[in-house]
């Protein structure tokens, strides 16, 4: 791919990847984060640009991405956790049916199994539930299939293990 080719990508994509981080970096004071996540996305997939005839979609592999390093920010910064408690607060405060607070319990449960799984096992993982296929995941994360498809049912399963026992809470 030609610098000018990925240029004309990035500059159409750009619009769309400062909308989902600034989902992720909500807050006043964490709006440069999102600024910061688009320009580190869209230095990934200049990295990945021989690559990139792989995908389907350089738009869905750049939404993956973007996902990917707004994540990695949270988490760095340990906002992750305050951010899901915050949102439980303000969940809490507004008087909101007992079906949302339900709702975002267990997106707090889901994150914190997530965060006890392995850093592959994780990526995968998240990889596999934006829907990319198990060929391209391995592509991805320089695997086999055989060995991506073993990886994914295992983090499945600890996630599984993990919900179920309530051993996600530490």
């Amino acid at each position: 791919m030609e610098q000018q080719e990925f240029q004309h990508i990035a500059a159409t994509l750009r619009p769309r990847l400062l909308k989902l981080c600034t989902h992720f970096f909500d807050s006043q004071e964490l709006a440069y984060e999102a600024e910061d996540a688009v320009q580190e996305t869209l230095l990934r997939l200049w990295q990945h640009r021989e690559k990139m005839e792989i995908y389907q979609s350089p738009e869905a592999l750049a939404m993956l991405i973007a996902k990917n390093v707004c994540i990695d920010i949270m988490r760095r910064g340990a906002t992750w956790h305050d951010k899901l408690d915050e949102c439980l607060l303000y969940v809490e405060a507004d008087n909101h049916t007992d079906q949302t607070i339900i709702e975002h319990e267990a997106e707090r449960r889901l994150f914190k199994a997530l965060d006890r799984l392995p850093a592959t096992q994780r990526r995968m993982l998240l990889m596999r539930s934006e829907g990319m296929t198990m060929a391209e995941i391995a592509a991805a994360c320089n695997a086999t299939t055989t060995s991506t498809k073993t990886m994914v049912c295992v983090a499945r399963k600890k996630m599984m293990e993990l919900l179920k026992t309530g051993r996600d809470k530490k």
